[in-house]
This record gives C-alpha cells, structure tokens and sequence, in this order.
C-alpha cells in the first residue's frame, strides 16, 4: 500500500548537492596536514628569499680573524716565523696571486713584523726578482734555501713606477723562501721555529 499525500522519509530523500563553501571546507578538513605543510615550505622559501636580497651587514663580520686585506688586494693569512733568536709575526704570501701582490699600496704593516714569501719549491735566483713598485716605505728583504740559511738580503727603496720601470731586486743563490721587513728590521741567522 502507498501513502500517496506524504514525503519519503528523510533518510530515502535525495540529497541536495554541496554548494562550493562546503566543497572547500570539506576539502579543507581532508588535506589540512598537507596544506598546512606546503604553507610551511613556502614560508621558509620566502624567508631565504628575503634573507637573500638583504644587504650584507658589517655588525656580523669576524673583527677577530687574523686576516688582513690590503686596499685593492687578496687577503694574507699571518703567522709567527722565527729568524736568528728572533719571532716575527708575519703576513704570509703563499700564492702566485698573493706574491704579486706583497706590500703594494699599503701605508705600513699594522702591526705585523713584515711578509714571508712562501714558494713552496727552490726558486732560481736569476730569474725570481722582486720590485718596489707601488710599496710606499723602505724594505730589507732576506732570501733563504730550502734548510732555511739566508744566502742573500738587500735593501730596497719604494718606487712610484711600474714594475718594468722600477729597479728590481734578487739573491744571489737559489732560495726557497723570502722575507721583507721595514729597512734595517731583518733579524740576522736562519730561519728557526718559534717558542710556542
């Protein structure tokens, strides 16, 4: 039998489609972990974005840092070298770049005792010369062999030309290493190891 003038009941009805705002929120609900993850990602990237195009703040640089920049050069490394009875504390030129470089444009030596001139190999002394060009103070410069005995050191003058135009100054036997101080500051004997 049929009862004709009623409604099916509520759970036979035909169910009325979502509108959009229950799609979204239901789709909210069933990806919330994912969604909240990506918003995640995609703040971080954009903190390292922004933290990217920020201007470098000389507040964080290392003040303590034993490195030392002339006005247009590379960075020096220092360290202490002994000669004779003597310690020096010493910039270090230990690079092709570096060498080239040594005490041009500079005013004085802030506090270090002069650049050791590390090559790493016997250099010939006819063809290994060192010029003053563009070094505004007077250096002794002393050369040593391979067991660290000085075979040779001069005075050198500072010079305002270029390096072809300016003298140019070199050992008298082959040397390993060389070392410029201010004129007349170069410890004599070989070159030993500092006290610690």
């Amino acid at each position: 039998m049929t009862d004709l003038g009623h409604d099916p009941p509520e759970d036979l009805a035909e169910p009325a489609p979502a509108g959009p705002a229950e799609v979204v929120a239901g789709l909210g609900k069933a990806y919330r972990k994912w969604l909240l993850g990506i918003a995640g990602v995609l703040a971080f990237v954009l903190f390292l974005l922004w933290g990217a195009n920020r201007p470098a703040n000389p507040t964080f640089l290392d003040t303590s840092s034993s490195r030392t920049t002339a006005a247009t050069g590379p960075a020096f490394g220092d360290k202490k070298v002994g000669v004779g009875s003597s310690c020096l504390r010493v910039l270090v030129a230990d690079t092709p770049e570096k060498r080239a470089e040594g005490l041009r444009h500079r005013d004085n030596l802030n506090g270090y005792d002069g650049m050791i001139f590390e090559f790493g190999q016997t250099m010939n002394h006819e063809k290994t010369r060192f010029t003053m060009s563009d070094v505004k103070f007077p250096l002794t410069i002393g050369f040593y062999d391979q067991s660290g005995i000085r075979v040779d050191a001069t005075d050198m003058t500072p010079c305002s030309g270029s390096d072809s135009t300016c003298p140019s100054y070199g050992a008298k036997a082959n040397f390993n290493t060389a070392i410029e101080t201010p004129k007349g500051k170069l410890p004599d004997g070989p070159l030993t190891a500092c006290p610690s």
